[in-house]
């Protein structure tokens, strides 16, 4: 005798659950407890467990009961549905900071993941790097953003990762204090002038949620930061061989670490896309006060792409570049040191003159950073000592000549009564030629040779500073000196000091100029240098040596 067949129904509803603008349907089954239930809705929602409440009408269904005993699957209820509410963290917001600059596309965004937030997306500290870096969603539970609090840098006062200090502290690497790379951040997307270099769109931004490390205390301040689009890509360039990239996309790499002297470029902070164009994020290491940077702290140096003739849509993106532009735009809009700001302008300087002088972006390099581990000075740094030495030298002893030319000027007042003329012959004055030693590379002589013009008698202090409107009118015959009058608010700063930049940019132009013979003497080693017109040969600095 056959055994009678058991018949079991399956009990099981639809469930429709509203998320923003968009409807998540599951399929429930009697048997499942409310707990598994909230990992489903977790899986289609992205809504953590924990933030999660189930209310049948105006009971809360329990974590441990099974949904069979709330009577969802009865068919006598005419209305089945769950309510599901958020355990929200009070006042979790991200958002622009009032008067920061900021695209369109970036904005529209930043209001994606601040929706993200308010149905209970936390933001998710990576695994890797020295500071706080969190992942930002919308409410599509997608990664939109990257968020890095000002206070949770290395050696700031928040720092997730034991890395604590106190803001505006020696930071992980010299030149640049803690509190001082979101600012980097920001700033590497605003020079890279229509997106040439791929900078993913960056801004200011503040934010606040419980996830962010507060050290125990509640999360009652908001932290600002820096906010960086999230580029999707198939890896870093570490995963793949750097042969395999076109010139140009590596070149417009090398171009930006140049120009904001980046301190870290390695092969995990470049981002390859489907289309095998790169990214480079991570440019909070940038824009130090110094230029403590060795060949192995930027990957490219050696790659094949940067050895070659510099392509000619970068050299015209290199043409373009202002330094001066550069530097008034980020000293309006963003908090850096003077000394930061006149780096830049000196590694700027140094690309534009190398590529007109058809050095490759290799041998810039070369010129700029550090070979190896050693500490010994790069070309750069020598340049720098030496055009600011002359330029106090030659600003003291021109100091010391209106000491005498005020004092003659007494002498002459005192006797202006016995001439028609305002115009003095200084042959009743004797030998007025002040000569003095050079305390610079080669002891090269300054002879000054004075005329002067005396006007009416005015009252004047004994000052020795100098100010250009002091000497204007008046024949100079100085090495190397310029007329440069400005009535800049900046003209006390290094970074645009005129004088002295007359002084670096001709000392820079040395430092290419024998780059250039030192690469046609090893091309033809054996045969007769030829002259090229980048290489000149006279110069006013020829008696004093580079490096």
């Amino acid at each position: 005798m056959a055994s009678p067949k058991l018949k079991f129904k399956l009990h099981k509803a639809q469930l429709s659950v509203n998320i923003g603008h968009s409807v998540k349907k599951l399929v429930i089954l009697c048997w499942l407890k409310v707990s598994e239930l909230k990992q489903e809705i977790y899986k289609a929602t992205g809504i953590p467990v924990s933030e999660q409440r189930l209310f049948n009408g105006h009971v809360e269904l329990s974590n441990n009961r099974l949904l069979e005993d709330y009577s969802l699957f009865d068919k006598s209820r005419k209305h089945k549905h769950l309510v599901l509410e958020i355990r929200r963290f009070s006042g979790s917001f991200i958002k622009i900071v009032t008067g920061a600059l900021c695209s369109r596309m970036l904005h529209e965004t930043i209001n994606e993941v601040n929706q993200g937030m308010k149905i209970g997306l936390v933001p998710n500290l990576t695994w890797d790097g020295t500071g706080g870096t969190y992942l930002m969603r919308d409410s599509h539970r997608k990664i939109r953003g990257v968020f890095k609090p000002i206070d949770e840098e290395a050696y700031a006062t928040f720092n997730p990762r034991g890395y604590t200090g106190t803001l505006n502290s020696p930071g992980i690497r010299s030149g640049i204090l803690s509190g001082e790379c979101a600012y980097r951040e920001v700033a590497a997307y605003l020079l890279d002038y229509g997106g040439f270099s791929g900078v993913p769109a960056t801004a200011l931004a503040e934010s606040r949620h419980k996830n962010y490390n507060y050290k125990h205390n509640k999360a009652s301040a908001a932290k600002k930061g820096s906010f960086q689009e999230f580029i999707p890509n198939k890896g870093a360039i570490e995963d793949f061989s750097p042969s395999i990239f076109s010139i140009y996309e590596v070149q417009k790499i090398a171009i930006l670490d140049i120009r904001l002297l980046n301190m870290d470029r390695n092969e995990g902070n470049i981002l390859v896309t489907d289309q095998n164009k790169l990214i480079p994020i991570d440019h909070g290491l940038s824009i130090p006060d110094c230029f403590d940077i060795s060949e192995y702290d930027l990957c490219w140096v050696n790659w094949q792409q940067c050895k070659d003739p510099i392509d000619e849509k970068c050299l015209n993106f290199i043409n373009a570049i202002d330094p001066v532009k550069d530097i008034t735009f980020l000293n309006e809009t963003l908090p850096f040191r003077d000394k930061c700001l006149r780096n830049i302008r000196i590694s700027t300087l140094l690309l534009k003159k190398g590529a007109c002088a058809g050095l490759t972006l290799s041998h810039i390099g070369s010129l700029l950073y550090r070979e190896g581990y050693e500490q010994n000075p790069s070309v750069i740094e020598q340049v720098i000592i030496k055009a600011i030495g002359l330029y106090k030298t030659i600003n003291k002893s021109l100091s010391s000549r209106l000491k005498l030319e005020k004092c003659l000027s007494k002498k002459v007042n005192l006797r202006s009564r016995a001439y028609s003329s305002n115009e003095i012959d200084y042959v009743h004055f004797g030998d007025t030629t002040a000569k003095t030693q050079c305390s610079t590379p080669g002891d090269v002589e300054c002879s000054f040779e004075m005329v002067m013009t005396i006007d009416e008698e005015k009252d004047e202090d004994d000052d020795e500073d100098l100010l250009m409107a002091d000497i204007e009118g008046r024949s100079l015959s100085l090495p190397c000196f310029a007329k440069l009058t400005s009535n800049s608010q900046n003209d006390n700063n290094e970074a645009f000091d005129k004088k002295l930049f007359y002084y670096i940019e001709a000392f820079i132009e040395l430092a290419i100029q024998k780059k250039v013979r030192d690469l046609i003497k090893f091309t033809n080693p054996n045969g007769r240098t030829r002259s090229v017109s980048d290489v000149k040969d006279q110069d006013d600095f020829m008696d004093y040596q580079i490096y």
